[in-house]
């Protein structure tokens, strides 16, 4: 990355990140990536911890983010870490989880409010094996599930390119899968970050490491890149 005063003010904002994680409520260390955005850190329950250049999300039993097919049944209360990003861009991080419990989650979402979100999510499935789920929630919930994925991590990407979000993911960080693109009301103004649940275990930690944001349009839409 070019330094300049861009940079400057990007990593003075993120050298803050120890009293604000204590305070819950700030923007993490220079270590978690090129993210020079004020952070929404909402960790209540739960926790936000920077360990290493990794960010750690800490969910406790209950949480969860979760629209049904006809919007009757809602939950929001995911411990998550966002950011409003301007224009078009490319934002990926590997997430490790060890599972617990069914429906244990990882997450990089997109966050409008609580009736208009997207979520990327790398969960415990209820057969016992880790694996891709994704909603898409506007006032209802659409869920989808995209099969099983070997270990306990895997890489996620979202990508914005004007009023279309896309997510892939991928074993390696380098070669793509995409699994969904879709529209939200309100696309240039919504937050994007990371989340983390755990609605039928005691607790649950998702960590998120690679860390990397640009602002880009995809040249190549199946790869995201």
């Amino acid at each position: 990355m070019k330094s300049g005063p861009a940079s400057l003010v990007g990593t003075v904002a993120l050298a803050a990140a120890l009293f604000a994680l204590q305070a819950q409520a700030s923007t993490p260390e220079p270590g978690l990536g090129a993210l020079p955005f004020a952070l929404d850190i909402r960790a209540d329950p739960g926790a936000a911890q920077v360990q290493a250049g990794t960010l750690v999300l800490v969910a406790k039993k209950g949480t969860d983010l979760y629209a049904n097919t006809d919007g009757s049944e809602t939950a929001d209360n995911t411990p998550r870490v966002l950011f409003q990003p301007t224009g078009d861009f490319i934002f990926s991080a590997k997430a490790a989880a060890g599972f617990g419990k069914p429906f244990d989650g990882a997450a990089l979402i997109v966050y409008g409010d609580k009736a208009t979100w997207g979520k990327l999510l790398f969960e415990l499935a209820k057969t016992g094996k880790p694996g891709i789920s994704t909603t898409v929630a506007k006032g209802a919930g659409d869920d989808a599930h995209h099969g099983a994925r070997e270990g306990n991590e895997v890489y996620l990407k979202v990508v914005r390119r004007k009023d279309m979000f896309v997510f892939y993911t991928s074993q390696d960080g380098a070669s793509w899968n995409m699994v969904r693109a879709f529209s939200l009301p309100g696309a240039a103004t919504v937050k994007v970050g990371f989340s983390a649940q755990s609605p039928m275990g005691e607790e649950f930690r998702a960590r998120f490491s690679d860390i990397k944001f640009r602002n880009a349009a995809f040249k190549d839409f199946w790869q995201g890149e």
